[in-house]
């Protein structure tokens, strides 16, 4: 059964400069409801991958082995080249290492380096045994200076061991759904059984960047970190060139290493949009980030055709003291779009009517489809409770009814 779109979305997406795109082919559909997709392994269950590729600018040459693009907060993959093949990621695992301890530690913790976090070769913030360092310090040390030391004595003091920190990596990796994922230590250095891939690392860094302590720190240039006693300082400069030299760039992780060669996880952010872009094994990686980013922000545009909360329509109740109950967005409804894309589409998948059920319960999802394509999604839920029809609650109502006009005519 086909139905006029709310006013107050028709208003919303008006108000956007989306008319031109709506008056196109805009309409609703309520048909029987249909489980909401969930977050899954599987890469369509956890993103929008944008089809249609002929429709678009061709990407830039790129010199790097994989490749991927994703819009940061619908989880679009806007390009990707070998972004399922499994690769070393050298440092770029330290982002892993930085999630879990923001998640598991405290940034004023106090961390004493151990004989073993000191001996760690490669980069380094120059620890040394018996020195002692807050967390927040370290993570600093981890994500600017790319310390393999730092991230070993963050293992020892998160995990207790660095084995049983490389389980917890790697947990909370398929809890991601990162499942082409595998870690064996916390700093990247190469192990034949240490690999992931560039669609994992973009679905890792996007739970990262949830964290709003990982963006602060991703995103600083330099750090003056001292140690417990006060006698230890150190400027830590960040690796991660594109702070630099490129136009919103606000994080994320560079890495090296003879196998991996050279890998960047990059961020830049302009307007609403934020892109995340993965690069391993480039011979320029500054140059391919670049590429993909700049192709990301000139040739797709992020809509926002309603906001959390907001309520779409109602729908009918069931053997409910009310008639109707207010359908509401559970999430922003979010979609990407080519920039000359016309021919958006709203479907909503609801049932004919509500049974009585808590407010806030997801009834059914609205879908936003560019031809074919799915390119937004937000589950809808009860805007308020939807009480039975029996007689206490029939009871109830009038009390409350008469009570209402009672104090409006100052009885009470």
């Amino acid at each position: 059964m086909s139905r006029d779109l709310p006013r107050r979305l028709r208003s919303l997406v008006w108000d956007r400069g989306l008319a031109a795109l709506v008056l196109c082919a805009l309409f609703l559909m309520i048909s029987s409801v249909s489980p909401a997709p969930g977050e899954g392994p599987h890469p369509s269950a956890a993103t929008t991958v944008l089809a249609s590729p002929q429709a678009f600018p061709e990407v830039p040459s790129l010199t790097c082995h994989a490749a991927l693009l994703m819009e940061w907060q619908t989880g679009t993959i806007l390009y990707e080249k070998n972004g399922f093949v499994r690769m070393h990621p050298a440092s770029i695992t330290k982002i892993m290492t930085a999630l879990l301890a923001l998640e598991n530690g405290r940034l004023e913790d106090l961390v004493t380096v151990s004989e073993e976090a000191a001996s760690q070769i490669g980069s380094s913030m120059y620890l040394r045994a018996g020195d002692v360092y807050t967390l927040e310090d370290l993570l600093y040390g981890l994500m600017l200076n790319s310390g393999n030391d730092a991230a070993w004595a963050i293992a020892e003091h998160i995990g207790g061991t660095a084995d049983a920190f490389s389980d917890m990596m790697n947990r909370r990796a398929r809890e991601i759904g990162a499942i082409n994922t595998q870690f064996r230590n916390p700093h990247g250095l190469t192990d034949p059984n240490h690999y992931t891939t560039a669609f994992d690392i973009a679905l890792i860094a996007r739970t990262c960047l949830r964290h709003p302590y990982f963006r602060r720190l991703v995103s600083t240039r330099e750090k003056e970190v001292i140690d417990a006693s006060g006698q230890v300082e150190s400027i830590l400069a960040n690796t991660n060139r594109l702070l630099w030299i490129y136009s919103g760039a606000d994080g994320v992780k560079t890495g090296t290493t003879e196998a991996a060669g050279q890998c960047l996880v990059a961020s830049a952010t302009r307007g609403d949009m934020k892109l995340l872009s993965v690069v391993l094994a480039s011979e320029d990686r500054w140059a391919d980030s670049a590429a993909l980013l700049d192709y990301g922000f000139n040739n797709f545009r992020l809509l926002r055709l309603a906001n959390a909360g907001d309520t779409l329509l109602e729908l009918p109740c069931r053997g409910a003291i009310q008639d109707t109950v207010p359908v509401v967005a559970k999430t922003d409804l979010l979609c990407l779009v080519p920039r000359n894309a016309l021919g958006l589409d709203l479907r909503f998948e609801l049932p004919e009517g509500v049974s009585p059920c808590r407010g806030g319960t997801v009834i059914g999802r609205a879908l936003v489809f560019l031809g074919k394509d799915i390119v937004g999604r937000a589950d809808l839920m009860t805007g308020e409770w939807v009480m039975p029809k029996t007689p206490a609650s029939l009871i109830g109502r009038a009390g409350a009814w008469i009570t209402q006009n009672a104090v409006r005519m100052g009885l009470f």
